[in-house]
């Protein structure tokens, strides 16, 4: 959804590079996605709004064809050549003979236990499976798309439902649950954990402006405008004015 000029960020697809080049020449990129799906340019206008008022938004997009409310955000037909894409990926994952090694961490529920001796087993909902995907993943992307003026439930539902599913499971909020959600409430900041995520809100943030301040800090604590313009003030330049 980043404009150009982002693309070391904006342009990866998981990192495999065979996967994204495809995605790229069937006209998926996430720049394909993000202006087709309207997404971008509905950034752009919200981040404006803030900045100049609403009233400037109308005055720019004077004379030019306003967005209908169902043709933003996801829907059917967004992704090209979608059912050919699910099928590889579906071919790809089941046939992977890689992922057999691959154990999905559960625990034994003992308060299941039959009478003929079967037990069930649940999912390990403190392993890194849950906490790094969930807290430092999806709740990360959610959290952008919030502060960028997303309407989630809309935007991303699928990315929306798997956390929803999932903190139900580790007894956690990071996101509202649906019943939650009333008229002005903000999905990823109102949530009672968010502060356990790596989302944007746990850190404060709750706009695009304050992001960029954010993520302008130092892990060292340097100021850097500060030290240049000690240096600037103590060279030879400024010593003859």
């Amino acid at each position: 959804l980043s404009p150009r000029g982002y693309d070391p960020i904006a342009a990866l697809h998981g990192g495999e590079p065979v996967g994204r080049k495809i995605m790229n020449v069937l006209g998926n990129s996430p720049h394909d996605l993000g202006s087709r799906s309207g997404l971008t340019n509905l950034a752009l206008k919200t981040e404006f709004a803030k900045l100049y008022g609403s009233e400037s938004v109308k005055e720019a997009t004077a004379g030019s064809a306003s967005d209908e409310e169902d043709t933003i955000g996801n829907r059917a037909g967004l992704i090209n050549r979608e059912k050919l894409l699910a099928w590889c990926m579906s071919t790809g994952l089941s046939r992977n003979s890689r992922l057999n090694a691959v154990l999905s961490p559960c625990i034994v529920d003992e308060s299941s236990r039959q009478e003929d001796g079967t037990i069930q087993i649940k999912p390990n909902t403190r392993t890194r499976f849950f906490t790094d995907d969930t807290q430092h993943g999806l709740c990360i992307v959610l959290g952008l798309a919030e502060l960028l003026g997303f309407d989630l439930e809309r935007d991303m539902p699928q990315a929306l439902y798997v956390v929803r599913r999932l903190q139900k499971w580790m007894k956690k909020e990071f996101v509202l649950p649906q019943e939650k959600v009333t008229a002005g409430s903000k999905i990823v900041s109102d949530a009672k954990d968010v502060s356990e995520t790596s989302a944007p809100q746990a850190f404060g943030v709750k706009s695009v402006q304050e992001l960029k301040r954010f993520l302008q800090l130092d892990v060292f604590s340097e100021t850097h405008e500060l030290n240049a313009e000690g240096v600037l003030k103590n060279s030879g330049l400024m010593a003859r004015l």
